[in-house]
């Protein structure tokens, strides 16, 4: 029994003293995520039912503390696919007014023998309406 007492004080111990260590919080920072416009995309003239492809997708950031990860939202809306590119936007720091461009690519399996209709968020208008970069394309 006392080498149990002697056991359940070194744990305690020991768990006191893992919880007490400092973390180091200097990396962590307020950030939003928010979806950045289009402004190209790389699209075949057309599509081979059943064959997957890459589309490569340029993208816009605005300054220096927006980061792309290669995150994008994709919808299904009929035939259309709808596409938001998402931007990891750092908050409370200085940022660069330095616009930047980088491409990503999107996998697409081609299940439709329907067009495809491709709509790339570009932003919003004056009435905060979402506008895109629409590209149709055929499948053979």
């Amino acid at each position: 029994m006392k080498n149990f007492k002697y056991l359940l004080i070194m744990i305690v111990a020991l768990a006191l003293s893992a919880s007490s260590c400092s973390n180091d919080d200097d990396n962590n920072h307020d950030y939003h995520l928010e979806y950045v416009g289009v402004i190209n995309a790389d699209l075949p003239d057309e599509f081979i039912y059943g064959q997957t492809y890459r589309i490569n997708v340029t993208i816009e950031l605005p300054n220096s503390c927006y980061y792309h990860y290669g995150q994008f939202d994709y919808f299904y809306e009929g035939t259309s696919r709808l596409v938001y590119p998402i931007a990891h936007v750092d908050d409370g720091v200085a940022c660069a007014e330095i616009i930047t461009e980088t491409t990503f690519s999107i996998p697409v399996q081609v299940l439709q023998s329907e067009p495809y209709i491709f709509k790339f968020y570009q932003g919003e208008d004056e009435n905060g309406q979402d506008i895109y970069l629409t590209i149709e394309v055929p499948v053979i």
